[in-house]
């Protein structure tokens, strides 16, 4: 019933869909994320005083029930399984997950509907989609177990930093509300304050600070760039906050001198986050700030060498039923911390997380747009493979695509009329160039946003 629900909001005009959010969010958490909610929450609480031994059998025996699972029932891994001559009984430990070969973001664009189990209707699986920090499309599914595992850990990240039922957390995002003029949106049964974080200027960041102060959030969470740039405008024009008792910061690369600033700026400390929209790897910063805890109750993470020193994060969902994806390579590089955390908590921690590093679009009307919210023009494209933004000019970016086939003239027109209406500049141009494949770093990675600018020419007064 929750699920239907769901699907009718999702498809309901804007206006009206904004109110229909504001009533489901008045269902509890329990009933919205069903009964697999509850269970993780109980798991995660029980789990807390688990030693090494508790964690190794808990992974093994889901690790065994998912793979039996994969080849009973999913195609890409019965096909897999049998070619590299993999039986079930053959991967039962940890250790053993390795004769699995790796899962890739290629594999799943290709294989997507192979990778889907069979014995689960479409009716159980969310569908989710993201870029990552390639700018290439890639589209997946989840289930109810999953969603609900990532929620509760999501709880429990707050509760460690000390949350506790009622108190208001704060969301800048790239959120979108029918009315254009407006800044947030704020839900009283959760106590979220979301925020629309686009389309800046000196004006809406104003309001934002206002925001803050007449609702008092004890938490903000955010993309990195999105605190940071707000913190600098902050400073510029002499405004402060109420003093939060937490930032915490996902998704992107937490640079020292942004958090340096943003901490200065706040008087709180910033936490930061890492996962993926995938759920193969999770992993949080305590109080202490010193490490990023492993959470080993959502996957099993493993660090491979990359061959020049590094160490890629690759990760097994334990939970994903729908569409399983095991041994899934991440893209992001981390590091093992081998000194215990100052909190106490035993377990696997990582001491360095590599993701993706952000520039910005500047507009002729001096607007600052991360790249973030700009990943939605691509989504409902299913022609594009992958597309990188340029700007060299503050008057033009240069979107550079390359099609599975080729680029149709109606494909073109949406993803302008797309980027358009998300960077909401009526002076920027936005010329589409048709590419074989977008350019590589020199470390490999393609970057989704490449900005030539000058920041500091360009800066008006955030």
């Amino acid at each position: 019933m929750i699920d239907l629900v769901k699907a009718l909001v999702s498809k309901l005009p804007g206006p009206i869909d904004e109110w229909a959010r504001v009533v489901y969010d008045l269902i509890p958490p329990s009933m919205r994320y069903g009964k697999e909610y509850s269970a993780a929450r109980a798991l995660l609480r029980e789990s807390e005083a688990w030693g090494p031994s508790e964690f190794v059998e808990y992974q093994q025996r889901l690790l065994r029930k998912l793979v039996r699972h994969c080849a009973a029932n999913v195609p890409y891994y019965r096909d897999l399984f049998r070619e590299h001559d993999i039986r079930p009984d053959d991967v039962t430990t940890v250790r053993e997950l390795e004769k699995i070969p790796f899962l890739t973001k290629e594999i799943v664009r290709k294989r997507k509907d192979d990778l889907l189990a069979t014995n689960i209707s479409a009716r159980r699986r969310l569908t989710l989609r993201t870029s990552g920090s390639t700018g290439t499309p890639l589209e997946f599914a989840i289930d109810g177990a999953t969603r609900a595992m990532e929620r509760a850990l999501a709880i429990r990240h707050l509760t460690w930093l000390g949350w506790k039922e009622g108190d208001v957390v704060a969301e800048i995002r790239a959120a979108t509300f029918s009315d254009s003029r407006r800044i947030y949106r704020y839900f009283p049964s959760s106590r979220q304050l979301v925020f629309d974080f686009t389309a800046l200027d000196d004006d809406k960041l104003h309001r934002i600070v206002e925001t803050l102060e007449t609702f008092r959030p004890k938490y903000i969470r955010a993309l990195p760039w999105s605190v940071f740039l707000l913190a600098r405008w902050m400073e510029r024009h002499n405004k402060t906050v109420h003093q939060v008792r937490y930032l915490i910061t996902a998704s992107e690369n937490l640079l020292p001198s942004m958090k340096e600033q943003v901490e200065r700026v706040f008087k709180a400390p910033v936490i930061d986050h890492y996962g993926q929209n995938e759920q193969v790897a999770y992993a949080f910063q305590c109080a202490c700030a010193a490490a990023y805890h492993v959470q080993r109750e959502m996957s099993i993470v493993e660090l491979v060498p990359t061959g020049d020193g590094r160490r890629e994060i690759v990760g097994t969902c334990l939970h994903n039923y729908a569409m399983p994806f095991l041994r899934y390579r991440t893209g992001d590089l981390a590091a093992p911390r081998d000194e215990p955390c100052p909190c106490g908590r035993l377990g696997p921690a990582l001491s360095v997380i590599n993701g993706r590093e952000v520039d910005v679009i500047v507009t002729p009307e001096g607007r600052l747009v991360a790249p973030g919210p700009l990943d939605f023009a691509f989504y409902r494209l299913p022609e594009i493979k992958e597309a990188q933004i340029v700007q060299e000019d503050v008057s033009e970016i240069v979107v550079k695509v390359a099609a599975w086939d080729r680029l149709s003239e109606q494909t073109r027109t949406a993803l302008v009329k797309d980027l358009a209406a998300l960077l909401k500049s009526d002076r920027l141009k936005i010329r589409v160039v048709e590419v074989e494949e977008t350019p590589r770093t020199a470390g490999g990675k393609k970057l989704f946003l490449v900005s030539h600018l000058k920041m500091d020419h360009y800066s008006t007064g955030l």
